[in-house]
């Protein structure tokens, strides 16, 4: 049984390129099964032309075909499934991930994709598997959607995991993790230099409207003694020093992240950490801050989206506006780079919400920060209360979430108000308050010119030169 696992392209655009982590820990689940006949192919580092994918789908001849995807990817999706049906009409073509979870429908009216997977991979993938190689129906499989006499079906959801631990480690060596240092990772310091990354939980409770429910709503998580394990497989056995969280709200559990923070500290693997996705600051304490001090983390990110308590309710983020700014600035004072995400362009925000955001942006003690454009992409509760034109589609997605202007604006401001309010907000943060650039020099983790330039040009994007 050959498989070929496909992370569909089309992020270049957004200048991030990470290794694709469902793909990873799908194949590690399909190699513990027995299954070993497996090839990654990411096409954001190979950019393969018509005729090179046709090829090498004629040369590795897979019996299923498995392409994950996200929204802005899904134009690249549909090509690898035509490309695959044309050159391999019995192979199985199955799409997975968060844009074919949030928008099945669309992706089965392609007759090139036999399924879609929704939400988490692993099981469902490996029974299809055996399906496909024993000859065996997969119709009725939970988590599946698919097409059943000209009609789309979809099966009964499927269980989410519940001990992560029971997981096998991604695969990390199917993946050409030399090759990712040369494009942006989402945390920019790791640019130039090997990383992996690792996800030690999954799920988030909160009810942010215009988020994907991929994980689920229940907080769903390794142990700490697992998370130490595989650093130490990375650090010891891969050589690899530069970690990078992608946890959903890593310190959910606050007794947890702490435990994981103090086995890293007793592992003494040297570790850099980078955590650019999943803190709930306003979830922290100073005890946590300083273990993740001595631990090595370097970098961290919080998302606090809107300085308007009013919005703050309605997208039911409710974040505790001046604990966040309390607990960042302590982070700061201990050395770590702080990123903080916020959101323009939110439904109903005016443009005195917009005001409150840029004052509590400009005295905020964080280093950087990214400005990203509300979007409803389906599958989200936001998606549920719009108009269809304002609905993000794969026909629509034509620009990136940190774009200098607004696809579609869904709120009630012209997309050049919000485009000149980021605007405005960037040159504020950056210009108004000298000390913050003393202390990005002071405390970024890495001053390799090649990241200089790389976040120089970041910076004359989002404040002088739009783009």
């Amino acid at each position: 049984m050959r498989i070929l696992l496909v992370k569909a392209g089309c992020t270049r655009r957004y200048g991030q390129t990470v290794p694709p982590m469902g793909l990873l820990y799908i194949s590690a689940s399909l190699k513990r099964a027995g299954y070993h006949d497996i090839r990654l192919l990411h096409l954001d580092l190979d950019l393969p032309s018509d005729e090179e994918l046709s090829a090498l789908l004629t040369s590795y001849a897979p019996d299923i075909v498995g392409i994950s995807a996200i929204t802005a990817e899904a134009v690249s999706l549909h090509r690898v499934a035509a490309a695959a049906r044309k050159v391999l009409p019995k192979a199985l073509v199955v799409a997975g991930g968060a844009h074919p979870t949030g928008y099945p429908e669309d992706c089965l009216k392609d007759p090139n994709v036999d399924a879609v997977i929704r939400n988490e991979g692993e099981q469902t993938f490996l029974e299809l598997v055996k399906a496909k190689e024993l000859g065996i129906s997969y119709a009725d499989l939970a988590g599946l959607s698919l097409r059943e006499d000209g009609r789309i079906r979809h099966n009964e959801p499927r269980e989410f995991l519940k001990d992560l631990d029971s997981l096998p480690m991604p695969d990390w060596e199917a993946a050409d993790l030399e090759r990712y240092g040369r494009f942006i990772p989402h945390s920019p310091f790791l640019h130039t230099r090997r990383y992996a990354n690792v996800v030690t939980s999954r799920g988030c409770p909160f009810g942010c409207t215009f988020c994907h429910n991929i994980m689920g709503k229940a907080f769903r998580a390794h142990s700490p003694a697992r998370v130490v394990a595989e650093l130490r497989h990375l650090a010891v056995d891969l050589g690899i020093r530069d970690i990078e969280f992608s946890d959903d709200i890593f310190n959910l559990d606050l007794v947890r992240a702490k435990a994981v923070m103090r086995g890293i500290i007793d592992a003494g693997l040297g570790l850099n950490l980078f955590l650019s996705n999943g803190v709930r600051a306003d979830a922290m304490d100073e005890e946590l801050a300083e273990l993740m001090r001595r631990a090595g983390v370097r970098y961290l990110c919080v998302a606090v989206e809107t300085a308007s308590p009013r919005l703050q309710r309605e997208i039911r983020k409710n974040v505790d506006l001046v604990k966040l700014k309390a607990i960042t600035r302590s982070l700061v004072a201990k050395g770590i780079f702080v990123n903080g995400f916020f959101i323009f362009g939110l439904p109903g925000e005016t443009l005195g919400d917009l005001w409150l955001t840029i004052r509590y942006l400009w005295k905020l003690p964080i280093h950087t920060c990214m400005i990203s454009f509300c979007i409803g992409y389906g599958g989200t509760e936001l998606a549920r209360t719009l108009p269809p034109d304002k609905i993000t589609s794969p026909d629509n997605d034509t620009v990136s979430f940190t774009s200098a202007r607004p696809a579609i604006s869904v709120s009630g401001l012209p997309a050049w108000q919000l485009a000149a309010a980021r605007q405005l907000a960037n040159f504020v943060f950056y210009f108004l308050n000298p000390a913050r650039i003393f202390r990005i020099f002071r405390d970024m983790p890495c001053k390799d010119p090649r990241v200089l330039k790389l976040l120089f040009t970041k910076l004359l994007t989002r404040t002088i030169f739009p783009k």
